[in-house]
């Protein structure tokens, strides 16, 4: 095997479904017996096709989908051959990747690892190590200024002026206001950066949709808001586990303290994936959603609730639009809604 690496670190030429390692029926079974052991998802034999690796250019690729395009598009952009080549390595989006190793997956499974599996297996995915190496194998000459990255308008709305609310109520919204505005206005160091950004952003202005609309508050040794998984998956919302907790993590940048409760076993399926309701053995999971004093605490959670049951009253499926730019021009008529401390 040669090596291959992608923009990302990949070593396609060392990967079982390369085109030079996969030619024969046992190679194809041997590709999809060690990615279920090792990866936990299974491609039948006959799905497996050979792969030209994901240096080739964008217009030939056939039928594979990278799962770090944004990666790639981003180092296309620059003119990179890898990501270890450009002048803002590693960038945001590079250190939020999955940092595949040996020791990890070997933990995960409790049983070390055979050296030639390590080498079909785990090692062509280990990018980010390969990422280094090939990094600090440069010349200071070989590091190419990244393109430059174009912010556009958030479009986010001024917090109104002149309210009929009280003081206490006001500075909840304003909070409120606050958070969502600081979410919406992340900034990128590469496209790669913005466009997971972009993703995440969404992510989590989406999730506080929902617990505002359907969540219910709750109360014991803190105020949070609460939401069932059923209502968070109808919602099209993340459904990868591990995606979820790390998203979960981020959000406490912002003050905002996420929780995943599972109420029994079979929440979770083989693959990773949050798993609906089932009335024979899956009694479900819930989640949720407290905010500290640096994102408004509870009236600002009291506010959120206040917030989107008003847009929605209003501008029905147009309402999440509004909640998008953190337009709350609504706070200047008659809103529904105890910010008080009644329950």
């Amino acid at each position: 095997m040669t090596d291959l690496f992608a923009k990302c670190g990949v070593n396609c030429g060392h990967c079982p479904s390369y085109k030079e390692n996969l030619k024969t029926d046992l190679d194809r079974q041997r590709c999809s017996d060690g990615w279920h052991k090792y990866h936990g998802f299974r491609l039948a034999p006959d799905k497996i096709r050979p792969c030209d690796g994901c240096q080739i250019y964008p217009e030939k690729l056939t039928y594979r989908v990278c799962p770090v395009s944004h990666i790639r598009n981003c180092a296309i952009k620059t003119g990179v051959e890898t990501c270890a080549h450009c002048s803002v390595y590693p960038c945001e989006a590079l250190k939020v990747q999955k940092d595949i190793n040996r020791e990890e997956v070997a933990s995960r499974l409790g049983n070390p690892i055979l050296e030639e599996d390590y080498l079909t297996f785990i090692e062509p995915y280990e990018g980010l190590n390969h990422l280094k190496a090939i990094r600090a194998s440069l010349n200071p000459e070989e590091i190419v200024e990244a393109a430059k990255v174009l912010h556009l308008k958030s479009g986010i709305i001024d917090f109104p002026e002149d309210l009929l609310l009280t003081e206490d109520e006001t500075a909840a919204f304003k909070a409120l206001h606050q958070l969502l505005s600081t979410i919406s206005t992340i900034t990128a160091d590469s496209y790669a950066t913005q466009e997971m950004l972009s993703k995440r952003r969404q992510y989590f202005l989406k999730l506080l949709w929902m617990f505002g609309l359907y969540g219910e508050f709750k109360e014991d040794h803190k105020f949070y808001l609460v939401s069932d998984g059923e209502t968070y998956l109808d919602q099209n919302l993340e459904g990868k586990q591990s995606r979820v907790v790390q998203y979960f993590e981020l959000l406490k940048e912002y003050g905002v303290h996420c929780d995943l409760v599972p109420l029994g076993d079979g929440w979770l399926l083989p693959s990773g994936w949050l798993r609906r309701k089932t009335k024979k053995w899956n009694k479900g999971w819930f989640i949720t959603m407290a905010l500290d004093d640096t994102a408004g605490g509870e009236p600002a959670l009291k506010a959120l609730k206040s917030y989107t049951t008003n847009l929605d009253e209003k501008y029905g499926k147009k309402a999440f639009r509004y909640f998008l730019k953190t337009d709350m021009q609504i706070l200047k008529e008659k809103i529904r809604g105890d910010l008080s401390d009644k329950r």
